[in-house]
């Protein structure tokens, strides 16, 4: 599912004259880390480096197709919310014209994921930590912090973040990911009581199994449909 998907219905007929990339921050997140997804290459001495999933605009393919075959193919599934985030231009190490790359963002849930990596592995690709990436190219860097900044701001007037918890959850859980992606502490009385006057979750009536601590209740998302959760106008006033 995307927003924002009527800035990308352009073909690439119209970019003919320079192939168009297109990146994708794939986020994730995994006890209480902000993780994304890198693909290893080489550099052209050798060396190992990583970078974001991308490839370029094909023939017949459009912009937001180009991008759903990223996810899908390092993903391998295509139940996911991304949404574009906007062009960047850089100069080209071959011609006086400034390349173009589309950059956008994606969010996977960790049970989802944990379910594809039993199906495929993939030696080629990792996923790291935020606070530990490092070796991107410089255009690289610029689409992931932009990335941030986007996810950042659009997690405390909407519900997107949700996108990356697993279909059950405990409260504490979404405590810990409202402050690894905004990097502060959040007083947790006070948002639990926010979140459930929100009416955003209800009860599972499931509880935390085999645990040392108070067995803590599993909630789920109250917005039937996924697509709701990029709409939903909220303010959750950190």
């Amino acid at each position: 599912m995307e927003r924002g998907d009527e800035k990308g219905k352009n073909s690439t007929s119209q970019y003919s004259r320079s192939p168009i990339e297109i990146d994708c921050v794939i986020f994730n997140f995994e006890g209480e880390s902000l993780k994304v997804l890198l693909v290893k290459h080489k550099d052209g001495q050798g060396n190992l480096n990583f970078e974001l999933a991308n490839d370029y605009i094909k023939e017949g393919e459009t912009i937001s197709s180009t991008a759903q075959n990223i996810l899908k193919k390092y993903i391998g599934i295509d139940n996911f919310f991304f949404e574009q985030l906007k062009a960047f231009g850089y100069p080209s190490p071959s011609s006086s014209q400034e390349d173009i790359s589309i950059g956008y963002y994606a969010m996977v849930k960790k049970d989802i994921e944990e379910d594809v990596e039993k199906d495929s592995f993939n030696p080629n690709v990792a996923w790291i930590g935020i606070n530990e990436i490092a070796g991107l190219s410089d255009k690289h860097k610029v689409i992931l912090d932009y990335s941030l900044k986007e996810l950042r701001k659009n997690i405390c007037k909407s519900a997107i973040g949700f996108n990356l918890l697993p279909e059950k959850f405990t409260l504490l859980q979404v405590i810990h990911l409202y402050e690894e992606i905004l990097g502060i502490e959040i007083n947790k009385s006070n948002f639990r009581r926010k979140i459930l006057q929100m009416d955003l979750v209800h009860d599972s009536n499931e509880k935390e199994e085999a645990v040392s601590h108070r067995a803590a209740k599993f909630y789920r998302i109250n917005l039937k449909q996924q697509e709701m959760l990029s709409q939903r106008e909220l303010n959750f006033n950190f």
